[in-house]
Order: C-alpha cells, then sequence, then structure tokens
C-alpha cells in the first residue's frame, strides 16, 4: 500500500481528533466514490450550520468525478496548479453566498462570508468525520463557475474538494514536496485575557 501522509496539529493542547488531524491534502484515491448516502450526509452537515438570523444565505453543490457537471466545474473553473490535482477528488464542493437579502437589498458581505465559512466548516469536519478529507480552494476561476451552475443572484466563494486521501507512490514529485511540507500555524494566533 503507497504511504499516506498525516499532518497532525504540532500543538500540546488537547484537541479533539477531527480538529487535531485535519489538513488539506492534494492527492487523492481516483477509485474512490461517494455513496448517495454520504453525498447526503456531506449536504446535510452544511445546510445545517449556524447563520446570522437564521438567515442561511448559501447553496451548495456537490459535483461528483465522472458527472458532465464535474469535468465542466474542472476543465473550466479550475485554474494554474489546482486544475492539476483537485479533479482527483471524489466531489468538488462549491460554496455559494446570496447577493441580496429576502427583502432584496445587498446583504452585509463580511456577515455573509462568516456565514458560508461556518457551513464549509462543518462540511470540511463531516468529510473528516468519515474518514475523507477535503481542501478549499481559493485560486478558481469564480465567473466561470457561476455560469456554469447558472447561478443567478449568488456569488462563488471557494471550492472544496473532497474524496479519500490518496498514497504518495507514482505521484510527481512536486505535489509529493506540498504533501510533505512541514504543517506550521502563527505563534501568536490568539490572545488570552491580553489586548494587541
Amino acid at each position: 500500500m503507497s504511504e499516506l501522509v498525516a499532518k497532525p496539529a504540532d500543538t500540546k493542547a488537547n484537541l479533539e481528533k477531527l480538529v487535531r488531524d485535519r489538513w488539506s491534502p492534494r492527492i487523492y484515491d481516483t477509485s474512490h466514490t461517494l455513496s448517495a448516502a454520504e453525498l447526503e450526509s456531506l449536504g446535510e452537515s452544511f445546510r445545517w450550520a449556524p447563520s446570522s438570523s437564521n438567515s442561511q444565505p448559501w447553496k451548495l453543490v456537490l459535483a461528483t468525478r465522472g458527472s458532465a457537471l464535474h469535468k465542466e466545474i474542472s476543465e473550466q473553473g479550475l485554474g494554474g496548479f489546482n486544475g492539476s490535482w483537485a479533479p482527483n477528488a471524489s466531489a468538488l464542493a462549491i460554496v455559494l453566498g446570496e447577493e441580496k437579502n429576502s427583502k432584496g437589498d445587498d446583504r452585509n458581505p463580511v456577515d455573509t462570508a462568516y456565514d458560508l465559512g461556518l457551513a464549509s466548516m462543518k462540511l470540511i469536519i463531516q468529510a473528516e468525520s468519515m474518514g475523507l478529507k477535503a481542501h478549499v480552494m481559493g485560486g478558481i476561476e469564480h465567473e466561470a463557475i457561476k455560469k456554469i451552475l447558472n447561478a443567478k443572484g449568488h456569488f462563488v466563494m471557494v471550492a472544496i474538494s473532497i474524496g479519500l486521501q490518496g498514497g504518495l507512490e507514482g505521484q510527481d514529485e512536486a505535489i509529493v514536496a506540498r504533501e510533505k511540507a512541514p504543517r506550521e500555524r502563527k505563534e501568536d494566533a490568539y490572545l488570552i485575557d491580553q489586548k494587541f
């Protein structure tokens, strides 16, 4: 069996396993497919996220590898390096936000972005709990994906690749180097009882 990379968080804190072990690989098992029940679990985890005033200003599109939609998004919506590895994932999740509220007014972009982030993280943790990995991509062709999805009234925030992590054997050296690179975080990311 090909070597899998693990990158648990380097911390002495007592973290939940799903939080400690979550990281964003770029190598996926191309033989893995998601069942209808697994797709529903991923979608429901996103749907049940908290949001400001319970406005739920989101939409999630799950495009499974092998589908026409996955192919179209992969070919037209993933640019540069992301286009070389992300299509191998079992699914591409497209996170979209509503441009207007229920009254027809422009949504507050900060509130909407925060809500989409919360929903995306719930999706990522659900994937992790299912033995899968997820990788958030902001480097995508936002307008191209919006056009592909005919997503009027919405903007594309991010794409998230989801699938079973693949091994290093037979992979390009550049992607292996990225997989093996240390997982680091800033030491001063939070303060306890201190001001800036």
